[in-house]
């Protein structure tokens, strides 16, 4: 192994020159930083856009802007309001649809309401006539119970026939 070429104690003493020429150096770099920055955003904070044009805010001193950042500004400002309007437009686009298409379901609710409606009715009406079928069978078959259990040959009425209270004659 080497032996090191300078003892630790010339080694912190080299730290310590070189820290306390470094360390106020970078504070000091690192103030005026600060001030500039400070210094550009109090400027831009002074300067404010009314109704598209360019305002100071009092006590400010004007300084010499480029004419391209004006207009930057501007177009910038421009631009905005042509998107705004553009959104707007589309909004209200969307919204028109949506109320076509309600306007559309809502009639096809009307028609499917009415359908139902007169399915209802017809429901009604084939209960009625399978109710009356239901009566004329029982009363048909309550004649085929009887003229099985009677001998001889029967003779029906015509009331018996139609669901009457006829009585069976014998003949």
């Amino acid at each position: 192994m080497h032996l090191l070429l300078i003892t630790l104690y010339e080694l912190g003493q080299f730290l310590r020159i070189v820290l306390w020429i470094f360390l106020p150096l970078f504070v000091i770099v690192l103030l005026i930083t600060t001030y500039l920055h400070h210094r550009r955003k109090r400027r831009t904070g002074e300067i404010a856009v009314v109704g598209g044009e360019l305002l100071l805010a009092e006590g400010a001193v004007p300084e010499d802007r480029e004419e391209p950042d004006e207009d930057n500004l501007y177009k910038g400002l421009l631009w905005m309001k042509q998107k705004f309007e553009e959104y707007r437009v589309q909004s209200d686009e969307r919204v028109s649809n949506l109320k076509a298409q309600l306007d559309e379901r809502g009639a096809a609710i009307e028609t499917l309401k009415e359908e139902l409606m007169q399915a209802q009715g017809k429901i009604v009406d084939l209960t009625n006539k399978l109710e009356s079928n239901m009566s004329l069978l029982m009363n048909i078959h309550k004649e085929l119970d009887r003229s099985l259990t009677t001998e001889g040959p029967l003779v029906s009425t015509p009331e018996a026939a139609n669901g009457g209270s006829g009585e069976v004659e014998k003949g």
